[in-house]
């Protein structure tokens, strides 16, 4: 259980009452960071106005013991306002304890002893981890892949926060959100959730479910994964003058990113490495907005009909002008051309959350299919559904054409789990959805099954 308390100066009394001055004490902070070595996340400010800090002192009182939690003395007398963070330097027993601070400054108050503040707080310690057990073998993935993982997750005094995270690339940490699985399992306090290897050089992922009680105490459990680094096809496109006068400086102005007309090398470096960053950063906030803790979908995700694929996810593209490269960009999505204003199906039914205009893939539609999992339809011509509409598989919801930085009419079609970009090829396969995705939910609840053995 977490306790916010605050310290505030109380009148002084008795000998030195003309010397009182006004003492600011703002404490924010956890009380006991039950069950974790940590104390505090965010540090106690402690603050006096007039006077420098003396000498801080922390201890809890707890079976009839005085327990020392930290102690700082400053010798000099220049610092007056002091951000606390410190580790417990022992552990607590469960149950009620009390919480002491005292705060001394260099006043010449208390015959010149400084004043002193102290305040208490009854807090409870409880020295307990979340409970996780995973429902589900080892995942298979390729990078860039999807992959989807069932678990139990539970503690006596609730849950906080529960999520999925992916380390990947000097410790960059990808977050996945965990829905609630009851449905699927027949069991309470199960959860699951859908994850990806974003691309990286070092190939060193790290997967691990991430449970926090309400006292605060975070574990972390490994979740095996076998994977597969993805091979990309590399690809050289050129791009010619007429191209970044007509779409590319456009697309900048409208962006009100400022760049150099003269140099249209420089241009479409900008358009590459920061507006469509910026594009992709929106649709992850799109898509992370919406928490729908259902499947929306059933069975394959549908190809554009009668098309063909111009360009793969994961393709390694390098730009040409002049002869000369540009800039490098991994292809988030599939290129899918037919004819000229090609009717664009919904590729599985779902919700559809965004219709408009994002930079580089210009008109386009973002629907929910539940679970963190989206589908993102760019280079339109047009919009025959609405936002929060509810669409088929195969509902005829645009038309391609080239809107953004698409070169010729076709459609981009991407993937997204949470806001990060997927390989749609997999979601176009039958096989691999009953393979991964349905025979995974099917082995977890039967393994649900057995929790009433280990929950208890």
């Amino acid at each position: 259980m977490k306790d916010t308390f605050y310290l505030k100066k109380k009148k002084k009394q008795g000998f030195g009452s003309k010397l009182l001055f006004i003492l600011i004490l703002l404490i924010c902070a956890y009380a006991v960071y039950h069950y974790t070595p940590f104390f505090v996340k965010n540090p106690i400010n402690i603050k006096d106005t007039k006077y420098p800090l003396k000498e801080i002192n922390i201890y809890a009182y707890t079976m009839n013991t005085k327990i020392p939690l930290y102690d700082k003395i400053f010798e000099n007398k220049n610092t007056y306002n002091f951000p606390l963070k410190f580790k417990l330097n022992q552990r607590l027993p469960d149950g009620p304890a009390k919480f002491a601070i005292e705060v001394t400054d260099y006043s010449q108050n208390n015959f010149s002893f400084g004043f002193k503040k102290k305040i208490e707080k009854q807090v409870t310690v409880y020295n307990h981890y979340p409970k996780v057990i995973l429902l589900n073998d080892a995942a298979n993935i390729l990078e860039g892949g999807s992959a989807v993982v069932l678990f139990y997750a539970n503690d006596k005094i609730g849950l906080k926060n529960v999520y999925l995270q992916v380390k990947y690339a000097n410790n960059k940490i990808a977050k996945f959100r965990c829905f609630n699985a009851e449905k699927f399992t027949n069991h309470p306090h199960t959860y699951i959730a859908f994850f990806t290897y974003p691309f990286c050089e070092q190939k060193n992922w790290d997967t691990s479910i991430v449970a926090q009680n309400n006292a605060g105490n975070k574990i972390y459990v490994h979740v095996p994964v076998y994977y597969e680094s993805f091979k990309n096809k590399k690809t050289d496109v050129q791009v010619d003058t007429h191209f970044i006068e007509t779409k590319v400086y456009r697309l900048l102005k409208e962006a009100n990113i400022s760049f150099n007309e003269q140099d249209p090398a420089q241009a479409f470096d900008l358009v590459i490495n920061k507006l469509e960053k910026q594009n992709n950063e929106q649709i992850a906030q799109i898509a992370n907005s919406v928490h729908t803790d259902k499947i929306l979908f059933k069975g394959p995700f549908l190809q554009l009909p009668g098309s063909a694929v111009m360009a793969y996810f994961g393709d390694y593209r390098t730009f040409y002008y002049d002869n000369s490269p540009l800039t490098h960009e991994y292809h988030l999505g599939v290129d899918f051309a037919s004819i000229k204003h090609a009717k664009v199906p919904a590729a599985n039914s779902g919700v559809v959350v965004y219709t408009g205009n994002i930079g580089v893939y210009g008109k386009c539609i973002l629907i929910d299919h539940g679970l963190g999992i989206f589908s993102l339809y760019g280079h339109l011509e047009d919009f025959l559904v609405n936002k929060g509409e509810y669409v088929q598989k195969g509902q005829i919801i645009a038309h391609t054409d080239t809107s953004g930085l698409a070169i010729g009419d076709h459609l981009h079609f991407g993937m997204l789990i949470d806001g990060y970009y997927v390989n749609p090829i997999e979601w176009l396969d039958g096989s691999w959805i009953r393979n991964n995705i349905e025979r995974r939910i099917a082995d977890a609840r039967k393994r649900a099954d057995m929790l009433k053995y280990y929950t208890q």
